[in-house]
């Protein structure tokens, strides 16, 4: 009883640290820093922000990810992610490892779906060695068929292993249902079955048409000078050219909402999706559906973080999934693109009772859409501006600034962000589910044991799927 009044308090002081006035933002995302922007002749996207620190975080992003593959080269840019950390004509593997850990460096690298990322953390007067082992890794990988060999049960294992992670599962079999025929629909880690037809000229190729100079954004934060990172990326990404011919125009976007079940032996429930089309980065909704991501929030997942949320604290949404036990897990998801969103809600439940999961998420958006408290939207706020003001290493700062570049086309500062938020009322959101979520068929993903489902309901054969 102590320890759970002493929870309680600290959540409480948590979402109601300050009540905000309508427009008001807090003091302490107002603080920018300093910020340089330059355009290299070779195409790449220079940018700094820069505050003293021992630290710098160098990280480059490409545009380009699992988006940009076709069905049959689906897996090439992870692959091509992994041999990028196999050997340059300069360093051999076990070389490029000594190296970076030399200077005390810190290297990671990650694929998603509209772009690709590889980042140093580094001690400030060594900025320049993390720069240069980038170029190295990005300009001068060999891409040895050997490796090629190597690389490829890695990959498959990895691929197998995340098979086991119930939500991002879901979330990637949505993706394929949602997007139906287009590349949106392809796992950002590749499907398992192209493991072993990747070719070392399809890395190549992909490498190729995709790592060139206007699609390169290379970010320094920390102790780090524009003139600097500018000076440096110069030297050492040299081998980097503009594209010469056009880009190739991408095919449109369809959101397809569809039915896809797909059976798993690694649970006894099912693991639903249903999601809508929601705004992509750009549209003027995006951070209306930012709060209606927090209004809606995830359910407590367990007895004890429930009795750590007292009823005045949990927004509408919790407290009508309390009515629902038989939905065990519940999270909501907004994943934005540069051209569309995933919007909705995940859950768990038991097989045979699929249709709690279709009501209750009709349920809280027809409310939603009747009314919301001013008391709630402000609690959502508040959250959010308590994620802004986390935002603070310089992994956090990077990506943001990358995705501002990529999006935008320019810094986002967190003051102008909260300020959006600020501006939201309660008739924007009621409008916002109007007209994006009322009276639209969502995409429906059942994953897990779905036996009981086809026998329930009257699922054509086309609608359900494998691996």
């Amino acid at each position: 009883m102590i320890i759970r009044k002493v929870l309680q308090k600290g959540f409480s002081t948590l979402y109601n640290l300050k009540q905000f006035r309508h427009q008001e933002i807090p003091q302490n995302v107002s603080v920018d820093r300093e910020f340089g922007d330059t355009v290299l002749q070779n195409g790449i996207r220079v940018c700094t922000e820069f505050w003293p620190s021992e630290l710098a975080h160098i990280t480059i992003y490409i545009k380009c990810g699992s988006r940009n593959e076709t069905e049959a080269t689906s897996g090439t840019a992870h692959f091509l992610e992994h041999l990028h950390f196999k050997g340059t004509g300069k360093r051999s593997r076990d070389r490029l490892e000594c190296d970076v850990e030399n200077f005390g460096g810190q290297l990671n690298a990650y694929t998603s779906r509209e772009n690709t990322s590889y980042t140093i953390n580094a001690q400030k007067n060594k900025a320049e060695n993390a720069v240069e082992i980038l170029g190295d890794m990005l300009t001068n990988s060999i891409y040895a068929k050997s490796d090629v060999e190597r690389e490829r049960h890695t990959i498959y294992r990895e691929l197998y292993e995340t098979r086991k992670m119930q939500f991002e599962t879901l979330i990637e079999i949505s993706h394929r249902s949602a997007y139906k025929n287009h590349q949106m629909s392809l796992p950002i880690l590749g499907k398992i079955q192209n493991m072993y037809s990747i070719t070392r000229e399809m890395i190549a190729d992909y490498h190729k048409n995709n790592y060139y100079g206007e699609n390169l954004i290379i970010c320094g934060v920390g102790n780090i000078k524009q003139e600097q990172l500018c000076e440096y990326v110069t030297k050492h990404f040299s081998k980097i050219h503009k594209k010469n011919q056009q880009n190739k125009q991408e095919i449109p976007v369809n959101f397809q909402n569809e039915v896809f079940l797909m059976q798993s032996e690694l649970t006894e429930d099912i693991n639903v999706g249903l999601f809508y089309k929601g705004p992509e980065w750009t549209d003027p909704h995006y951070y209306h559906f930012l709060i209606l991501q927090r209004l809606l929030g995830d359910k407590p997942s367990n007895f004890l973080e429930a009795a750590i949320f007292e009823q005045s604290t949990l927004n509408s949404f919790q407290k009508l999934l309390l009515d629902y036990p038989e939905i065990t897990t519940q999270k909501a998801v907004y994943t934005p693109y540069k051209d569309t969103a995933l919007f909705g809600n995940y859950f768990v439940v038991n097989p045979n009772q699929l249709d709690s999961c279709i009501e209750v998420s009709k349920k809280i958006f027809e409310d939603y859409a009747n009314q919301i408290s001013s008391e709630e939207l402000q609690r959502s706020k508040r959250r959010l501006f308590i994620e802004l003001c986390q935002h603070e290493t310089g992994n956090d700062i990077s990506q943001a600034i990358a995705n501002q570049i990529l999006y935008f086309d320019r810094r986002v500062y967190r003051q102008e962000i909260a300020q959006n938020l600020a501006n939201v009322t309660e008739e924007d959101i009621q409008n916002c589910v109007k007209s994006w979520i009322l009276g639209k068929q969502p995409s429906l993903t059942i994953w897990g044991n779905i036996d009981p489902v086809l026998k329930k309901y009257k699922f054509d054969a086309s609608q359900v799927g494998t691996h």
